[in-house]
C-alpha cells in the first residue's frame, strides 16, 4: 500500500491538495511530524511526498523503497465543483504522464481529460493539475 505525506510545516493550500490526493487514490494520508520522510514507510516501499515551492507551486515526489522514481512540479491547481460521477484515481490526457506513474498508482488515459492530471476530490470538488516534469 502506498501512503501520501506532505512536509513538516506545509503550507494549508498543500496539505488540502495532499489530503485531496491521497482520498482520491485511496491511500492514507500520514501526518508526518518529526519522523523523517525514510521513517514513515515502514513496510510500505511506496511514498507520495508534497513540499512546497515558495514561488513555483508544489512538488510532487513519488518515492520506491527509499528512491525518487518520479517527480514533478504542480504549476497550477484548479478547483471547481464536479458536475460528473465520481471516479477514484488520477484521470490524465498526457501518455508520459500515464506510463510514468500508472506502475504506482491508480491513473487512467483519457485524451479527452480537462487537464494534464484531473481527479475527483472530497465535497463534490474537482480538481485539475498543471505540471512539469
Amino acid at each position: 500500500m502506498t501512503i501520501v505525506t506532505s512536509s513538516r510545516k506545509p503550507a494549508p493550500e498543500v496539505r488540502k491538495l495532499a489530503k485531496e490526493i491521497a482520498f482520491a487514490l485511496d491511500f492514507p494520508f500520514v501526518q508526518r511530524g518529526k519522523a523523517g520522510i525514510h521513517d514513515i514507510g515502514g513496510e510500505d516501499p511506496r511514498v507520495i511526498f508534497l513540499s512546497g515551492s515558495k514561488r513555483q507551486g508544489p512538488v510532487f515526489d513519488l518515492m520506491v523503497n527509499d528512491s525518487l522514481v518520479f517527480s514533478m512540479l504542480i504549476s497550477n491547481v484548479k478547483e471547481s465543483e464536479r458536475t460528473g460521477p465520481f471516479t477514484k484515481g488520477f484521470l490524465t490526457r498526457e501518455k508520459e504522464l500515464f506510463d510514468y506513474l500508472s506502475p504506482h498508482v491508480p491513473i487512467t488515459y483519457d485524451e479527452n481529460a480537462d487537464g494534464p492530471i484531473v481527479f475527483c476530490g472530497t465535497q463534490k470538488r474537482q480538481y485539475a493539475l498543471q505540471v512539469m516534469v
